[in-house]
């Protein structure tokens, strides 16, 4: 057998889980894998599919990968289990066990209750453990490289260090940015020094962004989070009125679009923002429109509070932007 019976994955960032998880599989000298996944947080974590998989040989030639996401959230009677469970494992079952606890020094953050039983201390034995702490300065330098040889990217001397140093040290982040960058860069496939400033700034989500994310239906979650944050900021430092003027700005460019005039700007920006004023059409710039203008009076006005004003926008913004969510209502 060309892989670990099993094997752990300890890491903070669930996309470099995920990439793992995929290398490991087309690297495992099997194909057809069918892939179940079950998660150590979950109220009934490894249900009895799990145990039936686990420990019962089929008849049918079909390797299974059998994926514990947050597998550092189970119980102590959980790994009881499969202490045993594993020790028979065949060629056709590849358990693999996410531990995505964060890291609060250099050491990983293994479980008491893992680290002290047959199956982790044999795992350690063989080699079968990976580990990361996540992106940082250091190995963003090779998930760039890594992106540029999977999609047949080139670039343009210092691009690719430039490109480095401005990624957020998220994978899921950066990944995304990546998407931008591979649009810019087009046919050529060559990535330029300009291309780096479509970055979004690292810390908090760009209005670029957060734009972006409002259409997305699943991406609701990282809009509020945006939010809640900036509730918590010092007044000169919160995003409302800058978010007003960018609304502004954007409609203008979705009008312009619409009424088929040249508009200025970045081709990456305008790329992605042609579909979206289409979506909206004129009616939906004018209430893109409205409720900048209500939620600038609410504020100035004092008619509310400036987190109830915020929070409304927002609200607002989302219902517009996600037309199946208002065909729902």
């Amino acid at each position: 057998m060309n892989r670990p019976k099993y094997i752990f994955l300890v890491c903070p960032d669930p996309e470099l889980i995920k990439s793992h998880v995929d290398e490991r599989l087309k690297s495992s000298g099997q194909d057809g894998w069918e892939i179940k996944t079950f998660w150590g947080d979950d109220d009934d974590p490894l249900p009895q599919i799990f145990w039936t998989d686990l420990t019962i040989k089929s008849l049918f030639p079909q390797p299974k990968a059998l994926i514990v996401r947050r597998a550092h959230a189970l119980k102590a009677e959980h790994w009881d289990k499969l202490d045993a469970g594993v020790k028979g494992l065949g060629s056709d079952i590849y358990p693999i066990f996410c531990l995505e606890g964060q890291w609060k020094t250099k050491k990983a953050p293994i479980p008491a209750t893992l680290a002290r039983r047959g199956l982790f201390k044999k795992a350690k034995e063989a080699g079968w453990i990976w580990e990361s702490q996540g992106l940082d300065a250091r190995s963003l330098g090779d998930f760039v490289r890594t992106w540029a040889q999977k999609n047949n990217m080139a670039f343009e001397p210092g691009a690719d260090r430039a490109l480095a140093q401005a990624l957020p040290a998220d994978a899921v982040a950066a990944r995304l940015e990546l998407d931008k960058i591979e649009l810019a860069a087009g046919d050529e496939r060559m990535v330029k020094r300009e291309h780096v400033g479509l970055i979004a700034q690292t810390g908090e989500m760009a209005f670029f962004d957060l734009m972006d994310a409002l259409s997305r239906p699943g991406a609701e979650a990282a809009v509020w989070k945006r939010v809640i944050d900036d509730h918590a900021k010092a007044a000169k430092d919160q995003m409302l009125f800058n978010l007003i003027g960018f609304l502004a700005s954007q409609a203008r460019m979705f009008g312009m679009i619409l009424g088929g005039g040249k508009v200025a700007g970045n081709p990456y920006v305008i790329k992605k923002k042609t579909p979206v004023a289409r979506q909206l059409g004129q009616q939906g710039v004018a209430r893109m429109i409205d409720l900048a203008l209500e939620a600038e009076y609410s504020i100035k006005s004092g008619e509310r509070k400036y987190d109830e004003v915020l929070d409304s926008l927002i609200a607002g913004l989302i219902d517009l932007f996600q037309p199946k969510a208002r065909m729902r209502r």
